[in-house]
């Protein structure tokens, strides 16, 4: 066999008469095309692999608030978010597309004795509170709760806007401690001049450090505000940075296992943060108002502080007044 075919290959190349050459030159041909078809086969599957490793790591699943079941609306491009400036006056921006719209209903809001109340389909489902810290001084939390003050939001602390030092409220322990006795739900948010996403995660380990032990039912919560002071360590901040801290604080609280929340005003909120990259988390909006108006934020917000110039009972001077609309484990009652 290995002779006739050492034989054959000669007489192909000397003379093989061109009508037998077609056939082998037309196999050879195939041979040619099919191990190019083969080889670029392979190369577009080892690309195509090389793509699928190259792709982003996976990312970790976003927070998604427990204690909200609403399906929300959204705005729609050429949209816009209205509101009044002390200098412009009336102002628009675009409204952001990816930021569900708060879906109250206001006829079924109502003030009442200075309190703002919310009721959807003749049930009232809000909550009154109140935010402290050591300002109020002693405060009898029994006489608080006899009020009809159904939770309460204290400042754990604060980070110093010179020295950048963390700081628990001198109040904190005692506040808690008293709040929780008196069976308030409790809260708790911190006061923040982080620089950077790791001086927010450091604020809020050291926040879930000190309320170990107390049962917080409401959010944890990131403070942070313009501080009018030359001397301020956070004067010359971008805005994403402060939108990367508020994001850090809020995940490193999560993870830990309780509710965060971003606090601020309309303003602050529109100008200060980027709320696309916030929107899982819930947000505490504070605008205080003079008689019954409706709040003017178009966002998702599950508590509103409406006033500053509260009164409660048990506690001496002025108080800052919340209504809470989301259900942190409680029921709903019947409205009045």
């Amino acid at each position: 066999m290995n002779d006739l075919m050492d034989k054959t290959t000669s007489q192909s190349k000397n003379n093989l008469p061109i009508k037998a050459a077609v056939p082998v030159f037309g196999a050879m041909l195939a041979i040619i095309l099919c191990l190019s078809v083969t080889v670029i086969v392979l190369a577009v599957n080892l690309g195509g692999k090389k793509d699928d490793e190259a792709e982003e790591p996976t990312v970790t699943e976003a927070y998604v608030p427990i204690v909200n079941t609403r399906v929300y609306d959204f705005y729609s491009e050429g949209d816009y978010v209205y509101f009044d400036d002390p200098y412009y006056g009336s102002v628009w921006l675009p409204a952001f597309t990816d930021v569900p719209r708060h879906t109250y209903d206001y006829s079924g809001l109502v003030l009442k004795n200075g309190r703002y109340i919310y009721s959807e389909d003749g049930v009232q489902i809000s909550r009154t509170g109140i935010d402290v810290s050591y300002h109020q001084g002693d405060i009898d939390w029994e006489r608080v709760a006899a009020d009809g003050i159904d939770f309460v939001m204290l400042r754990l602390g604060y980070r110093g806007y010179e020295s950048g030092a963390l700081n628990v409220d001198g109040r904190f322990h005692e506040y808690a401690k008293g709040a929780s006795d008196a069976g308030l739900d409790i809260g708790v948010y911190f006061y923040s001049q982080a620089l950077n996403t790791e001086e927010a995660i450091e604020e809020a380990n050291f926040v879930m450090e000190n309320i170990r032990g107390y049962d917080i039912t409401f959010p944890v919560v990131f403070d942070w505000e313009v501080v009018e002071d030359a001397a301020a360590r956070t004067n010359d901040i971008e805005p994403f940075t402060v939108t990367e801290c508020a994001a850090a604080f809020c995940d490193t609280v999560s993870d830990g296992g309780y509710t965060p929340m971003v606090y601020g005003s309309g303003k602050y909120a529109l100008f200060k943060l980027n709320m696309s990259k916030l929107a899982n988390y819930d947000f505490w909006f504070a605008e205080y108002k003079d008689g019954h108006t409706e709040p003017n934020f178009p966002y998702n917000y599950t508590i509103w502080q409406y006033a500053s110039d509260g009164t409660v009972d048990g506690i001496e001077g002025d108080v800052d007044l919340n209504i809470c609309f989301a259900d942190y484990g409680r029921t709903a009652v019947a409205a009045e």
